[in-house]
Order: structure tokens, then sequence, then C-alpha cells
């Protein structure tokens, strides 16, 4: 579908003159500046909200946005702009200056979660410093000398102890010695805890003297040993600060991520546009009274998409109907190039001819007051008033007219002269009571007096019922919507 876009719509609006020719691509302004225009000419505003990392907003640019027709109608129409929805910049807008909150936001918890780090890290550092000051103190020096002295004075009667005691003694310190042991004081010395173990081996073997006093000697310094080695376990245990150092992780991811977060924060002027709903691309349609309309579009659109949304709110259906997606449905079947228009089964007559036989058949007469430059009218012609039933009501109750407003014809009516001036047909002006908008249908009665003018696009089959009001001449009775309401449901 729409491969050959440009050739396809030329092709098709010829008849038309749907297009101004115009050089160039799109006119891309700031937000601020289209605020500003806005204040002169008031204009919809076309809003293209990107990323610089969005790879369909790339392809839209070098795709749809390249495209000449799109370029041209939204020049002409709207206020085109390209706003970047990670912007730092200040904007104002609506008489608002928006601001990149979010960044303020994530700066704040960035400072807050370095705060929280390095709380935890300076509890980290502490239980370090309170484990290797508990460690040292489990470490401390033990007696030694002060224990042999104890055990010389208790083994001396025994002269196969004693020597045995000495060679222990002289073994003890030859090996600090010779392993650089740390001496602390003339009484103490600091043994490692295998050294404290081969100590401890080497004393079992005085256990032989079955005095009690070795024996209690050799318990308390069995208990010192165990109550240095039991300590040091228990404060280099794994699991002590496991919940601490897993928080700090957490918190480290924590930051690592808010920190790539705040290089790319949404603008507040974007949240507000999207209403809250960030992806991109998303293209924002603000119309109405001060722009108070927004229709958000979501995704990649091709040529032929975005031309119908530009179209309903540029032709002003969006006044009428809600109805965006059978308006799109209708314009991308029309202007498809497979498209093959059906016989157009309306009777069309001209004005004056129309005149002259409601004066004779007493009939309605039906116009369609249609724009050639109008999108609407031409999905109306080609397609909307189509349908069978639609096509027999016309035909047997009216006297149809379609009626172009730059119709070239003099017509001479009720008294009156209606000619073109400065390309528009001043009957136009008559048929609508002054309320020029397109599409647009007169009703008039079998004298030409106008009943009234319906400025208002229809979907397929959806003029039908007024068809019938105007038949039935219930406009006589009651309002449209009074005569709908109470209508048999069968003819509904």
């Amino acid at each position: 579908m729409f491969k050959h876009t440009k050739i396809t719509l030329i092709l098709i609006f010829f008849s038309f003159g749907i297009f101004a020719q115009r050089n160039g691509p799109i006119n891309w302004v700031s937000l601020q500046k289209a605020d500003s225009l806005y204040q002169i000419q008031p204009k919809p505003f076309f809003i293209d909200v990107y990323t610089d990392w969005c790879g369909w907003c790339k392809r839209m640019d070098a795709t749809t946005f390249s495209n000449q027709e799109i370029a041209n109608y939204l020049n002409q129409n709207f206020y085109a702009v390209k706003l970047d929805a990670e912007t730092k910049n200040s904007i104002l807008f609506k008489g608002s200056v928006f601001k990149n909150t979010q960044q303020e936001k994530v700066k704040v918890l960035l400072d807050s979660l370095n705060l929280e780090l390095k709380i935890i890290s300076s509890k980290l550092s502490y239980n370090d410093s309170i484990k290797k000051a508990q460690t040292a103190l489990f470490k401390r020096p033990l007696n030694i000398n002060q224990l042999l002295f104890n055990l010389t004075n208790k083994l001396s009667e025994s002269a196969h102890n004693k020597e045995q005691f000495d060679i222990l003694k002289k073994d003890i310190f030859l090996k600090h010695k010779k392993q650089k042991a740390i001496v602390s004081g003339a009484d103490s010395m600091v043994l490692s805890k295998e050294e404290l173990k081969g100590f401890k081996k080497s004393l079992k073997t005085i256990k032989k003297s079955d005095t009690s006093s070795v024996k209690n000697l050799l318990t308390v310094f069995d208990i010192q040993v165990k109550e240095s080695k039991d300590g040091i376990e228990t404060l280099l245990n794994p699991k002590k600060d496991k919940e601490l150092k897993n928080a700090f992780q957490q918190k480290e991811a924590q930051l690592k991520s808010f920190a790539r977060r705040a290089r790319k924060t949404t603008h507040d002027v974007a949240i507000e546009l999207c209403q809250g709903q960030m992806s991109y691309p998303t293209f924002i349609l603000l119309f109405g009274d001060s722009l108070s309309a927004n229709m958000p579009l979501k995704g990649f659109k091709k040529v032929d998409e975005l031309y119908a949304y530009l179209a309903f709110v540029n032709e002003g259906i969006y006044k009428s109907t809600r109805d965006v997606a059978n308006f799109v449905s209708t314009f991308k079947k029309v202007y498809n190039p497979s498209f093959k228009p059906s016989n157009d089964n309306i009777k069309w007559l001209r004005f004056d001819e129309a005149v002259k036989r409601s004066k004779k058949n007493k009939k309605q007469i039906f116009i369609h007051i249609a724009h050639p430059n109008s999108i609407a009218s031409n999905l109306i012609d080609k397609n909307n008033l189509i349908n069978p039933t639609t096509v027999k009501k016309i035909n047997s109750n009216f006297n149809p007219v379609k009626f172009l407003i730059n119709d070239t014809v003099s017509y001479n009516h009720l008294g009156a002269l209606y000619k073109n001036v400065n390309g528009i047909n001043q009957l136009a002006f008559y048929l609508t009571k002054n309320q020029l908008s397109f599409p647009n249908f007169s009703f008039l009665d079998s004298q030409g007096n106008v009943i009234t003018n319906v400025p208002q696009y229809f979907a397929e089959t959806q003029i039908n019922p007024v068809l019938d009001y105007f038949t039935e001449e219930a406009y006589k009775k009651s309002t449209y919507g009074d005569w709908l309401k109470n209508r048999p449901q069968s003819k509904k």
C-alpha cells in the first residue's frame, strides 16, 4: 500500500487542486516559538515528541516526514513542532514555565543514595576496626616466661622433668628467634596460632608428671589458648556482616541505575502532553478553542495514516464525530491506489435545474456543498453516499445537487444574483447561512427556501435518519434530537 505515495497522491488530488506546491521539508519550530505564533495567528499544533536514541523517530524523519505532500499540508495548516522529550531547557507554554524536574528529582535521589552508601560503608569500616581491635585483644601476649618459671619451680624436684623442661624452653626461644618472632616486653612474647598448637603439643609431654600443680597450670594455659582461638574464629565469621554487605551492594546497584537514568530524564511538558504515557515516537495534535483538545498518536505512521489524522483535525471533523478510527479507515480506503469508486448512482442536478424541478414535483432539494480541496467532501462523495439505501432515499425523496463552492455559473435565485467572486460562488454563503464549513449539507423546500444547513461529516449510512427527518417534514414539529428519541425503534 502506498508504495508510490507521492505520485499517487498527486494524481488522486490533481482534479481537486488539493496541494499547494511548496519546496523544502517541514518547517519545524520549537514549542515555545509555536506558542508565540499562535497568539498572532491561531492554528492547530502538530507536535513530534521524540528522543535522540529512538530508532523509529529517525525512521519517521527519513520517510513520512520527508514526503513533500505531508510537509506541504503541515506547513500550511499546522504549527509543526519538534519536541525533544529529554531536553534540559525550560519551556514557556500556555503561560506556564515547564522544566525537567525529573532531572532535579533524580539528582536528589542520587545524593540520598550516595549518603546511604557512605553511612553503610562507615558502618562496615567501623565493624572492621572493632574486629581488628578485638582480634588483637584475643591475640594478647601470653606470659610464656612466667608459665615456664612456674613450671620450673614445680618440676625442680625431678631432675628428669627439669632437664626435659629446659630442652623445651630452649627449643621455643630458638624457634622464635629463627622466625623473627615478635617479642613483647621482657617477660612475654606473642605466639601465632600454629605456634600455640605446637607449644601445647610439646607441653603434653610434661603431663607424665602426676603433680596436681603442673596439671592445673597446663589447664589454665589450655583455657587461655581456647579463648583466643574461639574469639578469633567468631570475629572472622563471614555471616556476621552479610546483611550489611548485601544492603551496600543493593544501594550501589540502585545508584548505578539511577546514575544512568539521570542522563536521560523526561521533561515535564512532554509528560503533560503525552498524558504520562511515554513511548516514542508520540505525535500530539492540539486543536480547538485555546488548543484544549489533545489527540495523541503512538508509534510509527505511514503517509496515508498520518494524512488522515491531520485532515480529521484540520477540517474540523472532530466537531461532529469522535470516530476518528472510521475516518482514518475510510481515508486509507479511498486514497489507496487500488481503490475504484462505484458508479455514482445519485442523480445529481445543477442548482438551477433542481429548483425548477422542485417547483413541479414538490420535492425538497438536498445539496451537498463541497470544497474542491476538502478531503472530507471527497470521502463522502466517493464512499459515504454510495450506500444503496442512502442512494435510494436521496433519489426518491429529493432533487439532489452537488454544489462546488468554486462553481463559475451565475445564478438568479429568489430575486438575487449569485456569482463567483474571488474563487467562491456567493450562492454558497446563502446555502450555508454564512456558516461556510465543509462538508456541509443544505435542505431547501420546494420553493427554493433554505430550511436549514447541516455542517457535519457523515460516515457511511449515518446521514440516513437525517434524510428521513426532512422527508417526513418532522422539522416542522420538533427538533431533530426529540424526533430521533421518539422515533419508532424499528426505524432507528
